[in-house]
């Protein structure tokens, strides 16, 4: 179920009577009312995924499904700067009835499309259900590479459930992975020991998850595990980057399910992220988990903003 992003949603303040360079980002992205979109090689494709039925399946607070054109706006103000590739906004995919698992499959065939055509699919969450949709469409594009996903989360995100939940994107890449006789190569960068049950971190052991710690990420340990990111990139044959926003310390990122008592500092994500940006080898990155209703003072929109402004300059 495709839609249209309402063209009132990129907005922002005209500054061009100074300049002709004193553009925004919505002065510039390139927002397409049909489907398929016609893009060119290396552009970015952003696309909305307005769902939180699997964040309410795993007993969290839902209000995800509204993040997409939320984000949209934070993101249309902030200054344009020449990047390496043009932003292109393609619409939202959606779903009715709860029907989470058609919703995947629509967004998965999309993101596929898409990667064929050659663009990089930048995608706004929705709940972390939306990471096996978006990972799905990078394994059906990309037969047999070799695909490190990159999640920076204070949760391990591999439940064992009956049926797809935010809690399950990753044990279902592992499996879908193991069905296509792919490797499965999964790092998880921030993860809590205090959110994820020893049960969990059995499973991840048991699947060679590369963890690193939230008590272990920090400014005096930052350029190992930056290294470590580089290190990743360059084994791997293309990189899934994913975000969610819960990795944040509550301070800075309120508005999701589960705020972190700990979480990452906006800047040290933003040094993290760099190395996989920067590895020419990142195909994909989604940004999940922002949830309007427990939204304070705009401080959530504005870091995700933020964050989704560097992914775009920094992409190479």
């Amino acid at each position: 179920m495709w839609q249209a992003t309402d063209s009132n949603v990129w907005q922002g303040r005209d500054d061009s009577r100074e300049s002709p360079e004193a553009l925004r980002v919505f002065q510039t992205v390139r927002q397409h009312e049909s489907w398929p979109p016609a893009l060119g090689k290396g552009d970015i494709a952003l696309i909305g995924f307005a769902s939180d039925a699997g964040v309410g399946r795993n007993r969290g607070r839902i209000g995800a499904a509204e993040a997409p054109p939320v984000l949209r706006r934070a993101l249309a103000n902030l200054a344009h700067h020449p990047a390496a590739f043009v932003l292109h906004d393609v619409g939202d995919f959606s779903y009715a009835d709860q029907q989470l698992e058609n919703g995947q499959q629509e967004l998965a065939a999309a993101v596929k499309r898409l990667q064929e055509a050659g663009a990089r699919t930048l995608v706004l969450g929705g709940g972390h259900e939306t990471a096996f949709a978006h990972g799905k469409g990078l394994f059906d594009a990309h037969p047999g590479r070799h695909i490190a996903i990159i999640n920076f989360d204070p949760h391990l995100d591999l439940r064992r459930a009956p049926h797809a939940t935010s809690g399950t994107p990753f044990a279902q890449l592992a499996a879908l992975a193991a069905e296509q006789g792919r490797k499965f190569d999964y790092t998880c960068i921030g993860a809590s020991r205090a959110a994820n049950t020893a049960a969990l971190c059995k499973d991840a052991a048991a699947l060679n998850v590369d963890i690193v710690w939230d008590t272990d990420v920090h400014w005096l340990h930052a350029a190992e595990v930056a290294e470590k990111l580089r290190q990743k990139c360059a084994q791997a044959d293309a990189v899934y980057l994913t975000i969610d926003l819960d990795v944040l310390s509550a301070a800075q990122m309120p508005a999701v399910s589960a705020p972190a008592a700990l979480g990452i500092p906006l800047d040290l994500l933003l040094y993290l992220i760099r190395p996989v940006l920067a590895s020419g080898k990142t195909i994909a990155a989604d940004a999940v988990e922002y949830s309007p209703p427990y939204e304070r003072d705009n401080t959530g929109a504005r870091s995700a903003a933020r964050l989704l402004w560097q992914i775009c300059q920094d992409w190479r």
